[in-house]
């Protein structure tokens, strides 16, 4: 049976801008029946809307700033890998030697560098045979789906998410072979499930909070987070509550009522937030229960705890087990890391580790007896236990090395600046900084209580260079808050001493050369 394009009603009679009219020429899942082609051709013979747009219906970034070296992003539900996986991937990146490394996202999944095209069949396979995937991991389409790093294993959760995440992933991406209803949506949807009241997810566009309903354990509704250049804002509750069967149905109600009348013409405006906002939460409640059938008043689900640390060494919900939670310096990792990662948890554990959206790893079900012996491991000198209270809350994405959008090289930047205020400042208490290359927000700049968004800025030599503007007061607590306007174009090479003035007038840092005189 030939490919085609599937038929797509909801476009008839609207405006469509160049992008959506190349998506809806051609659905981006059906470049997949032809990657052995554009493996053999080189990527300079390929079609240039396959290659800088459809691919990213595979996870296969084209980068201008590494051309012919792609960046390929995999799909991880909750963050959860095995040792197996991590050895898959580790192998991958070790492929492309100095070219090849890979990131831990703000989506508890991970990201390669290096990769050619020439090898994409291959590592879809064998990504495949390890139960992972790329499929619609990029541009307007369901991204990875996040849960409770801990799930499972969280002395403190309502539910484990694991089930839930994994459940929500395979409904998604048509149990990873692609699914061509949600292909074509006006930009990309996130979707999270919380297990606890500090599973701070309220930048999702949909995300499903348990709670308990007549005795019946479910899910409150909250949608229509934002962290974009247009508009930052935090989810709201649908007043919905579902039963744990009926949260794909949820989600799918939801999504089509946005793909079928959200904005395709004026991009900047196409995310859900925006279609929210214009018809209004009442109106479309109404929408929602037209088409999913009488909704349930939701009883109070609640996102009213502080987000807990994970670094350290911490019990399990199982009796004499622990888990350890590693600082991964702005979540960039080597095939060698993976490699050791893998190997640690064998050794001290059960073999699997699990992502966390601040871009760190934790290592699970290290029996009570092994600490001590993991605590002397090699490895906790790159990826230490205890990391210091400015390194440990400092988030970046990708920034200018790779990405086109970025104007400032977000992660060598914020890694270096950590580490000097971390040797010259105490802080009372660990402090979320978020580093971000472009208003995009892959960085979650307006969650941090301190947020770094790049842009331009005069430097000391009166000439246009790096920079970033500053947001402050960002909280995922009680009362959760997104980031206000602090500051405008800093020069990159003043951020260091910006940052340390600001961590001392606003959140109770001591210079440390201070503290030793007295």
């Amino acid at each position: 049976m030939p490919v085609s394009t599937p038929s797509r009603p909801y476009l008839d009679g609207k405006k469509l801008n160049k992008i959506e009219q190349n998506k809806s020429a051609k659905d981006g899942l059906l470049v997949g029946s032809e990657i052995e082609k554009f493996a053999q051709m080189g990527w300079e013979q390929v079609d240039e809307t396959d290659l800088q747009l459809r691919l990213k219906w595979y996870g296969m970034f084209w980068r201008p700033k590494t051309p012919g070296k792609f960046m390929l992003r995999l799909r991880i539900p909750g963050g959860v890998l095995s040792a197996k996986q991590l050895r898959v991937i580790g192998s991958i990146v070790e492929r492309y030697g100095d070219n090849g490394s890979c990131d831990i996202t703000t989506r508890q999944n991970l990201q390669l560098r290096g990769i050619l095209l020439g090898d994409l069949p291959e590592i879809l396979r064998r990504l495949e045979e390890a139960e992972l995937s790329t499929i619609q991991s990029g541009f307007d389409n369901p991204r990875n789906v996040t849960g409770n790093p801990i799930a499972g294993i969280d002395p403190n959760e309502i539910i484990d998410t694991r089930p839930y995440t994994d459940k929500l992933e395979k409904f998604l991406t048509n149990n990873r072979k692609g699914n061509s209803e949600y292909s074509n949506l006006p930009r990309k949807w996130n979707t999270a499930v919380a297990g606890a009241k500090d599973n701070f997810l309220l930048h999702n566009d949909i995300a499903f909070h348990p709670v308990e309903n007549n005795g019946v354990m479910g899910f409150g509704v909250w949608i229509g987070g934002i962290l974009s250049s247009q508009m930052n804002a935090y989810a709201i509750p649908l007043n919905a509550w579902v039963r744990p069967d009926e949260i794909c149905r949820m989600t799918d109600t939801v999504i089509r009522l946005w793909r079928d009348n959200g904005e395709r013409n004026k991009r900047p405006k196409g995310r859900f937030r925006m279609y929210l906002d214009e018809v209004g939460h009442d109106n479309f409640r109404q929408q929602v229960e037209e088409v999913f059938g009488p909704l349930t008043p939701d009883p109070g689900s609640v996102f009213d705890s502080t987000p807990r640390s994970h670094y350290g060494i911490h019990p399990q919900k199982q009796e004499g087990l622990v888990f350890a939670g590693l600082h991964v310096p702005v979540g960039r990792l080597t095939a060698q890391d993976l490699h050791d990662l893998a190997t640690a948890s064998i050794t001290y554990g059960g073999g699997e580790v699990r992502l966390t959206e601040d871009q760190n790893v934790i290592i699970v079900g290290l029996p009570e007896t092994q600490v001590e012996s993991f605590k002397s491991d090699p490895l906790l000198e790159r990826f230490p236990l205890k990391p210091g209270a400015i390194s440990a809350g400092t988030v970046s994405c990708t920034g200018s090395t790779y990405c086109g959008f970025a104007l400032t090289n977000t992660k060598d930047q914020a890694l270096a600046a950590a580490k000097e205020l971390d040797q010259e400042l105490e802080l009372p208490e660990e402090l979320k900084i978020h580093w971000t290359g472009c208003p995009n927000s892959c960085g979650q700049a307006y969650m941090g209580a301190i947020g770094l968004t790049g842009a331009k800025a005069k430097n000391s030599e009166g000439k246009t260079d790096d920079g970033y503007t500053m947001t402050l007061g960002g909280s995922q607590g009680p009362n959760p808050t997104v980031g206000e306007l602090h500051q405008k174009a800093i020069p990159a090479e003043n951020i260091k001493e910006v940052l340390k003035q600001v961590l001392i007038e606003r959140f109770g840092a001591k210079p440390k050369s201070e503290l030793s005189k007295i």
